[in-house]
């Protein structure tokens, strides 16, 4: 039986607000996954297509797997020509070694790392790599780091990033060799509306009551308007480090 954060399960419940927030992948974070012709890439927790795009612009087959209604019927809506299927990461509903790479973007913190690592294991090729992706914002200075201060502190104990929960659980699995990282620079550029909806894309800022979700979006609204660095601005730019961490089975 797998289940799903609750948190997961409730703040994505909008994907058309998760696809207009969210920030694209650089394709640069295609390197590291050196995939051609050969390669099946299985993109677990693929949400609404995000980095699925990207992967379609190589020679790879791809696959999408996602345990979320909401995403799935998002990302069927895309027409990008690629299965997708319902499904967690701690049950795969594939064959064994079946993939050359198995990409986790924005995903791999939500899982249940004692079960879905195995299983990420179990689906990879023996030479395959697994390659978790995100467009990290905690190094960030001068008014991006204030504004993401507003967000962060609603945090609470929402699996993210920064806790490196998830690195400690792959580097104690015998199952996997050592991380590489590949870091790549990215932004947004995105008018107040459109920062405003990267905001409700959070899930833990999706899942407050809504007079809190509204007054937290008021307080963003007012940042960029009376901050003297985003005031009067039309178009607001909102820096990422895009990092690739790859390891491989042993």
């Amino acid at each position: 039986m797998t289940s799903i954060h609750p948190t997961a399960a409730q703040g994505f419940i909008r994907p058309n607000v998760y696809d207009r927030g969210r920030p694209n992948y650089p394709a640069e974070v295609l390197e590291p996954l050196d995939v051609d012709s050969s390669t099946t890439v299985v993109d677990l927790g693929c949400g609404t297509g995000k980095l699925t795009k990207l992967l379609t612009t190589t020679s790879a087959r791809v696959i999408g797997i996602d345990p979320l209604p909401t995403m799935l019927d998002a990302f069927n809506h895309k027409s990008l020509s690629v299965p997708v299927v319902n499904g967690a990461a701690e049950a795969i509903p594939l064959r064994s070694r079946t993939a050359g790479v198995v990409a986790c973007a924005s995903a791999f913190h939500w899982f249940d790392h004692d079960r879905a690592i195995p299983e990420i294991h179990r689906v990879l090729e023996p030479d395959g790599r697994l390659a978790i992706i995100w467009n990290r914002r905690d190094e960030l200075s001068g008014w991006p780091a204030e504004f993401w201060a507003i967000t962060e502190a609603h945090r609470g104990d929402t699996p993210g990033y920064k806790t490196d929960k998830w690195r400690h659980s792959l580097d104690a699995s015998p199952l996997f060799g050592p991380i590489h990282e590949h870091w790549f620079d990215n932004k947004q550029e995105l008018d107040l509306e459109g920062v405003l909806a990267r905001v409700e894309s959070i899930s833990f800022i999706e899942t407050l009551p809504p007079n809190e979700r509204r007054l937290l979006l008021d307080d963003c609204r007012r940042f960029l308007k009376t901050h003297p660095h985003t005031r009067g601005r039309d178009v607001f730019e909102l820096p990422y480090r895009t990092v690739v961490y790859v390891s491989q089975p042993r």
